[in-house]
C-alpha cells in the first residue's frame, strides 16, 4: 500500500480565528470516531480539544467586551468618512473644471494605494490611514489639491476618527491582557496541538490502518485543503472581533 501523508498546511499562518475553526472542525470530525482510531491519535485529539476550547474561550470573552461595539461603530464612521474622500476624487476627475481635475488627480494617484484600505482588518487600517495622512500632510502640492476640492475637513475628520479609534483599540488590548491569557497567546500552544494529532493520525494511516481511519484521514486532508487557501490572509474586516466559539 502507498504511504499516505497529508497535503501541505501551515497552521501558524492562520489567523486566531482560522486556527480556531480549523480545530474545531477537525475535532467534530474526528471525535465521533475516536474510539476507532488508535491510541496515540485519540491521546492526541484530547489534548487538541482541551486546548481548542481555551482558544475559543478566550474568543468569546473579547467578543463580550465593552469596547467591541464601540469599535465597530468607530470603524464604521471611520470607513464613512473615507468613502465620502473617495466619492469626491471620483467626481473631481470627472470635473469639466480644470484645476478640479488636475487637483483630483493627482489625489487619486496619492491615495491608490489607500484605496482600499477600508477592508482590512480594524488595527491595520488604522495604521495605513494614520501613514496617508501623515503623507498628505507633508506634501503641500497634496494639501493645495485637498484644498481645492474643499475636502480638507475631511481629511481631518479622518484623522481624528483614527486616532480616537486607535486610542479604544489600545484600551480594549489592555483589558484583554488584565482579564487573562488573550487569544493569541494561546493559538502558538495549540497549533503545534494540531500538528501532533495530525502526525499521529497519519502514522496509523500507514502502520495500522482501518475503514474508519481511512475516511477520517481523507475527510480531515480535504479540510486541511481548504485551509491552506486561507494561510497569510487576514480575517474579513468584520471578524477582527472573532466570531463567537460554539
Amino acid at each position: 500500500m502507498k504511504s499516505l501523508s497529508f497535503g501541505p498546511l501551515n497552521a501558524a499562518k492562520l489567523t486566531v480565528n482560522g486556527v480556531y475553526s480549523l480545530c474545531k472542525s477537525t475535532i467534530d470530525l474526528a471525535k465521533p470516531v475516536i474510539a476507532q482510531i488508535g491510541v496515540l491519535p485519540a491521546a492526541g485529539l484530547t489534548h487538541l480539544e482541551t486546548l481548542n476550547l481555551q482558544l475559543g474561550a478566550s474568543v468569546n470573552k473579547a467578543n463580550k467586551s465593552a469596547y467591541t461595539q464601540e469599535l465597530q461603530q468607530m470603524d464604521k464612521e471611520r470607513d464613512n468618512i473615507l468613502a465620502e474622500i473617495k466619492r469626491e476624487i471620483s467626481t473631481g476627475v470627472k470635473s469639466s473644471n480644470t484645476d478640479k481635475k488636475l487637483a483630483a488627480s493627482a489625489l487619486q494617484l496619492f491615495m491608490s494605494p489607500y484605496w482600499e484600505s477600508n477592508v482590512l482588518p480594524q488595527d491595520v487600517e488604522t495604521g495605513v490611514v494614520d501613514d496617508c495622512l501623515v503623507k498628505l500632510n507633508a506634501s503641500e502640492e497634496l494639501k493645495t489639491a485637498a484644498v481645492t476640492l474643499d475636502i480638507t475637513g475631511l481629511f481631518a475628520s479622518l484623522d481624528t476618527k483614527n486616532k480616537a479609534f486607535d486610542l479604544k483599540f489600545k484600551n480594549r488590548n489592555t483589558e484583554y491582557a488584565e482579564k487573562g491569557e488573550p487569544a493569541t497567546a494561546i493559538k502558538p500552544l495549540v497549533v503545534p496541538a494540531y500538528v501532533q494529532f495530525c502526525t499521529a493520525l497519519e502514522q496509523t494511516v500507514n502502520l495500522a490502518p482501518n475503514d474508519t481511519v481511512l475516511a477520517l484521514f481523507y475527510q480531515l486532508d480535504e479540510l486541511r485543503k481548504k485551509y491552506h487557501a486561507l494561510e497569510g490572509k487576514p480575517d474579513a474586516k468584520t471578524s477582527t472581533d472573532a466570531p463567537p466559539a460554539q
